[in-house]
């Protein structure tokens, strides 16, 4: 099994300071309007990394979320730089969640957790427990990089060599901008559409959607809302092509 170069202090540092923009606008923007529409009053957020996420739907949500992760390094950055007291973060080992009654959460949410897994079985696996501990009906909300996507650049991170076909789980070199004068080398795994449908189908999930969101989707003004929220307007090709997949699923 590769291993998790999230658990590394240096690495954990220099993903913490990377800029998410692009994620926070094309992703979990969109996870948030769910969630609003749908009103969980317990989320899990599956592989939380530094919290940045779950900081978020704390303060725009009125729920309590369960933050989970593997990597020790992760948590303590986000229980010392983004604690709230709606926010529970714990370590996930062996990714069970044995500490997580089974249908007691009213939804859940993986970003960027599968893409850096190289074991289908394992992201199987993941998926099963995550439909364990959902209430019925509850929502299950997938982000990841677009595998439609390889080797296109975009504004803070390209997954992939340009030109380059990939087999199924073939691993690939992912770099994130950190600063102007530092990127943050990572690998990740070629996962297509069918490994995601495939896999939430067999965990037991039903009503199966994806959607590809990308700045394109936007009129002229919410974009300009956006630059002025974000303080950032160096865009790229994610104008006209989506970096990232959204997937939703529901327990039957």
């Amino acid at each position: 099994m590769t291993k998790n170069l999230f658990k590394n202090e240096k690495v954990a540092d220099q993903f913490n300071q990377y800029n998410d923009v692009l994620e926070q606008v094309l992703g979990y923007d969109s996870i948030m309007s769910v969630f609003n529409q749908y009103k969980p009053r317990k989320i899990l957020d599956y592989g939380c990394g530094p919290g940045k996420v779950s900081l978020r739907f704390a303060e725009q949500l009125p729920c309590d979320i369960i933050a989970v992760d593997e990597s020790q390094k992760m948590i303590d950055i986000a229980k010392k730089e983004r604690k709230h007291r709606h926010i529970n973060y714990k370590i996930v080992k062996n990714d069970n969640l044995d500490f997580i009654k089974s249908g007691s959460i009213d939804g859940a949410i993986a970003s960027y957790v599968f893409i850096n897994n190289e074991s289908e079985q394992r992201i199987l696996a993941i998926m099963m427990e995550i439909y364990r501990v959902l209430k019925p009906k509850s929502r299950f909300l997938v982000l990841d990089t677009n595998p439609n996507a390889t080797g296109i650049p975009f504004s803070t991170f390209q997954n992939g060599i340009p030109g380059k076909k990939y087999n199924y789980g073939e691993k690939r070199v992912e770099t994130l901008t950190v600063s102007e004068n530092e990127n943050l080398i990572l690998h990740d795994f070629n996962w297509p559409n069918d490994m995601y449908e495939n896999n939430l189908k067999r965990a037991g999930f039903s009503e199966i959607s994806v959607s590809y969101p990308k700045l394109n989707d936007f009129t002229q003004d919410q974009i300009a809302r956006i630059e002025n929220k974000y303080h950032y307007n160096t865009w790229s090709n994610e104008k006209s092509v989506s970096p990232f997949i959204l997937y939703q699923a529901i327990k039957k």
